[in-house]
């Protein structure tokens, strides 16, 4: 090898090596400030928009961090269906055979343009780390809160079911942290008043009486996995917001992100 080209692979590795350690400054920055806003809040609901590879990073920071401190409780925008699945991998040793079994489960299963950006190998990594701190001892756990496929009847149903089964799952834990990772409509503690007549009183709205901190993890450039006139990758645009406290009803705090990149998604390729 040539010395200019030893040189640039010299001048690649370090550069990717800052890269990494600029996203990890900037997802432990985004964790504290979101831990700092929260304070003693108990239950904290974390809105986020699907598909993305910086969100998982980012929750799976926070489950660490609050693990330092106590029992953390991490729900997932997953079918109850999947309980099981999810229980019986954190019990695993974590190896390729265990990762391909949990997703071969039906909701990791899903193809081409009915996939609305929540099966990622990003959110499987997320899996993997709850299983890692518990392995090592920590007090963490998963929750699949979601209501089945075709169980919904009437435009409230579903978020009245996810709120029902996070209901259940904060009473069960008398100390320690609940975060409730889904959608950012899911986690809003009221319906907007511009919100069309079709969109259903979110799950944040259900829950209220128990306190619930609302974030709405946002980013400032890049693109996620959404389903708008189908499933595909949505280019964020328009002013880019900021980090802070929020004056309105429906989150208490906005986490601003500097960008959003697609997930690397299973079944549908951005």
């Amino acid at each position: 090898m040539s010395r200019r080209a030893l040189a640039a692979v010299v001048w690649l590795c370090l550069f990717a090596a800052m890269g990494a350690g600029a996203q990890t400054d900037s997802m432990e920055t985004a964790a504290a400030g979101i831990r700092e806003a929260a304070g003693g809040h108990r239950l904290i609901l974390l809105g986020e928009k699907h598909g993305t590879r910086e969100i998982p990073r980012l929750v799976g920071r926070l489950v660490g961090d609050y693990a330092l401190e106590g029992p953390v409780l991490l729900a997932l925008e997953i079918p109850g269906s999947e309980q099981a699945h999810l229980r019986r991998y954190l019990a695993s040793d974590g190896s390729a055979a265990a990762r391909a079994s949990l997703m071969s489960s039906p909701f990791w299963t899903i193809q081409g343009d009915q996939h609305d950006g929540r099966r990622s190998h990003d959110m499987v990594d997320l899996v993997e780390q709850v299983r890692r701190l518990k392995s090592q001892g920590r007090d963490v756990g998963l929750l699949a809160y979601d209501v089945e496929r075709g169980a919904v009847r009437g435009a409230n149903d579903r978020d009245q079911g996810m709120a029902t089964r996070v209901r259940a799952a904060y009473a069960a834990l008398p100390r320690g942290r609940l975060l409730v990772l889904g959608g950012n409509v899911h986690a809003m503690l009221a319906k907007p008043d511009y919100a069309p007549p079709e969109m259903p009183v979110p799950m944040g709205y259900w829950l209220r009486d128990l306190g619930p901190w609302s974030v709405d993890i946002v980013a400032n450039s890049g693109a996620f996995w959404g389903c708008r006139d189908g499933c595909k990758a949505i280019e964020i645009t328009g002013y880019p917001p900021r980090t802070g406290t929020l004056q309105n009803d429906r989150y208490h705090h906005r986490e601003a992100l500097a960008r959003f990149t697609i997930a690397r998604l299973i079944g549908a390729e951005p």
